[in-house]
């Protein structure tokens, strides 16, 4: 990739630092009438339309990303939420094969069957690790990489030997107990940090078990993280996240991130869909250009 190129992608940390600091505040001033469905239409935002792939995380699909991505969407943004095999509505497709890979793979032809460029890949929890692998092979469909809460993972390590060994070993207890030996149970919809009844409803109506071999598979890295691609940290502080915290530490140390603080719990696409869509709308502000 030439000069020009890496040029053009290029864009100022402090800057998205002001912009989304001046972007996030005037969208939720700007506010708007609920929309159809119970979701306030999202503010409007004088930014250059971008296309945002939303990747959910564990025992989510798809339909995790669907306040955020409607909200997005009204923004004039194209937006997409695949949802990988064996959960949501993928989950008849679960077995012991699906795991780490089948994910990565599974996000880079959504990528190249629909076409998509300049993507902002945003990736929640456990989706830290499939966008890192998505960058890996399809850097040139990538404008930059958002990672909500999310694991980051050096090559050559699995979630399960990142994590906290306790947390390793309590999930592999309830997949010999719960899961036959293939997937990891759902979380108690308690753990979500959501009072909301109708929202914990349609989330325990939708969570699936997730294939225990994504969490099992070393990720494998053929260049550093991100491969080039701007790496942005959406760290959600309302509630420390046990598997995350020593992984949060770390990152702080390392060059190469926009690291952003969202009052939120570890899920805002469920728990505070609009403070995530702000913070999104606003990063494709500040975006422009690039």
């Amino acid at each position: 990739m030439g000069a020009p190129e890496l040029r053009r992608r290029a864009f100022n940390t402090g800057m998205l630092g002001l912009l989304l600091g001046g972007a996030m505040p005037a969208a939720r001033a700007a506010g708007a009438a609920p929309a159809a469905g119970g979701v306030a239409a999202a503010p409007a935002i004088a930014a250059t339309p971008k296309t945002f792939v939303l990747v959910h995380g564990a025992w989510y699909g798809g339909w995790c990303w669907d306040k955020v991505a409607r909200m997005l969407r009204a923004q004039g943004h194209s937006v997409s939420t695949p949802t990988c095999p064996g959960v949501g509505e993928q989950a008849h497709l679960l077995s012991a094969q699906l795991n780490l890979s089948t994910y990565i793979t599974s996000i880079c032809n959504h990528l190249e069957y629909e076409n998509l460029n300049e993507v902002i890949l945003v990736g929640s929890g456990f989706a830290g690790v499939v966008i890192s692998g998505v960058a890996d092979r399809l850097p040139q469909r990538i404008n930059s990489l958002v990672y909500v809460d999310a694991m980051v993972l050096e090559s050559g390590l699995s979630i399960f030997e990142a994590q906290p060994a306790a947390v390793t070993r309590k999930r592999l207890e309830q997949v010999a107990a719960e899961g036959k030996g293939i997937a990891i149970p759902p979380p108690p919809l308690a753990s979500y940090g959501v009072g909301d009844r109708a929202t914990l409803d349609w989330l325990g109506a939708r969570l699936t078990p997730q294939p225990v071999a994504t969490y099992q598979e070393k990720l494998v890295l053929r260049h550093p993280l991100g491969n080039g691609r701007p790496r942005i940290y959406v760290d959600c502080v309302a509630q420390p996240f046990e598997p995350l915290v020593e992984i949060k530490k770390k990152l702080k140390t390392q060059p190469g991130w926009t690291w952003m603080a969202l009052a939120s719990q570890h899920d805002p696409m469920i728990s505070e869909p609009r403070l995530l869509a702000d913070l999104l709308g606003g990063l494709a502000l500040a975006l422009q250009g690039s």
